[in-house]
């Protein structure tokens, strides 16, 4: 009779669960049909808008990636179109911008964006996060109006959010061959995300599933290598064959194009045109005049301090730091990423937007979450001040290049200050422990 009851007990806890599992199931599919419902009007609208309106809804990125699809459709190479700087493998995607429709790569990017969302909600129900969260933490993504309108401006962004999502569900499935595709085809097509390689090495440690030191032994050496593990080096080799392949695939279509213009130019890069880093001042000055004395002490620590070390050091010491609690490491380098480096658009914060989500619903649990709040007011006004800097420059024509310098200033140290703020309203909480993921305690 006991076993009766009890038999009944658990199979009322099975349908509870399967019936909570759809209601959960129809309620996110429900956001995803909106999302790209919404991504589908914006793109409909701004076809009208470039049409009826002087100032084009479309983004120039756009025309730029068509215009190499149609240089590729006429046998032809991408770069032919000045300003291309990007894989061929783009243009080649979007050639049906030219056979098909232009707004064909709008709705592949957007596509992207919604699927980015659904792996930010896949990621917060792994991590315990109840449904109400995991929702909100994915319309943090989908319904922002800056994500929305940048997929269906014409950016490629989405691709690298896609990729470095994808890697992100794949280590959380112990799938480290997958994890290691999508990330060496991010950094073919984005070569920002090779600062997290170092995150992603530290992260698959011996509490990975199923990992295991690759050296074993009491000699000093082999303690010096125990970070060695199967799954980083399969991790590594695996992500550097996907990036040596589609390096090579590029390279036979197009030769040392692809490389001065994909690679070498993203390397050697130095905008003096006005953005959102404070270096660009420093570049346009040195651009027009000696600034030091060549070989100076003074030239010494001023290329120094403009070179990518102080960001590489940054950059590298968060990663290893935050490692294994591996969402808040990627984004945190990220967002350093952004902060430091010598050229800042506003795309560029799509980048770590799309890894902020992963992390709020920890840090809204924070005791200090308040000052992140503030922080981030902080940050938001100081970007609309050099907006107000940069309109005068470029649409009025006025000479205040020294105050939009001051304004990146300005912005640099809201960055910096936010970077600062997380860190101290995060709580560090492992992605795995003994091969399981670790649950987050939500409200």
């Amino acid at each position: 009779h006991a076993s009766h009851h009890a038999l009944l007990a658990l199979m009322s806890s099975v349908r509870r669960a399967s019936s909570t599992a759809r209601k959960q199931t129809h309620t996110l599919t429900r956001t995803f049909v909106c999302a790209l419902t919404l991504r589908l009007v914006l793109i409909v609208w701004g076809t009208y808008q470039d049409t009826h309106f002087a100032v084009k809804y479309t983004d120039i990125d756009y025309v730029v990636y068509t215009d190499a699809a149609r240089h590729v459709t006429q046998h032809r190479s991408p770069y032919a179109r000045a300003t291309y700087r990007y894989t061929p493998l783009l243009a080649i995607a979007l050639t049906p911008n030219v056979f098909v429709h232009e707004a064909f790569g709008k709705v592949v990017f957007s596509a992207l964006d919604v699927l980015v969302g659904a792996f930010i909600a896949k990621l917060c129900i792994a991590r315990g996060f109840s449904e109400k969260m995991s929702k909100y933490a994915a319309w943090a993504w989908l319904f922002n109006p800056f994500t929305c309108t940048i997929s269906t401006r014409g950016s490629c962004e989405a691709i690298t959010g896609a990729l470095m999502l994808a890697t992100v569900t794949a280590l959380s499935n112990g799938r480290t061959a997958a994890a290691a595709l999508a990330y060496g085809t991010m950094v073919h097509f984005r070569l920002y995300p090779i600062i997290h390689a170092i995150a992603f090495v530290c992260f698959l440690n011996g509490d990975y599933p199923r990992n295991r030191k690759l050296f074993l032994g009491d000699l000093k050496m082999t303690k010096a290598l125990s970070w060695v593990t199967v799954e980083n080096v399969k991790f590594g080799v695996v992500s550097a064959l996907t990036f040596v392949s589609l390096f090579w695939i590029s390279y036979a279509l197009y030769g040392m194009e692809f490389i001065n213009e994909a690679l070498l130019y993203h390397v050697k890069r130095a905008d003096h045109r006005h953005n959102f880093s404070h270096w660009f001042y420093g570049i346009y000055l040195d651009a027009h005049r000696d600034a030091f004395a060549a070989g100076s002490a003074i030239e010494t620590v001023h290329r120094v301090a403009a070179s990518m070390l102080p960001m590489l050091f940054v950059v590298s010491f968060l990663g290893v730091t935050y490692a294994q609690d591996l969402s808040f490491a990627l984004f945190i380098q990220t967002l350093a990423f952004v902060a430091f480096n010598k050229v800042c658009t506003a795309q560029y914060f799509v980048w770590w937007f799309t890894l902020l989500p992963l992390v709020l619903p920890s840090l809204m649990q924070s005791t200090k979450r308040g000052s992140l709040v503030i922080s981030l007011v902080f940050w938001l006004i100081a970007q609309l001040h050099w907006l107000a800097w940069a309109y005068a420059l470029e649409f009025q024509g006025a000479e205040v290049f020294r105050s939009l310098w001051f304004a990146s200033l300005a912005f640099f140290a809201a960055n910096i200050w936010l970077v600062v703020t997380f860190l101290r309203a995060h709580t560090l909480t492992p992605f795995f422990a003994r091969g399981r993921i670790v649950k987050m305690k939500s409200f």
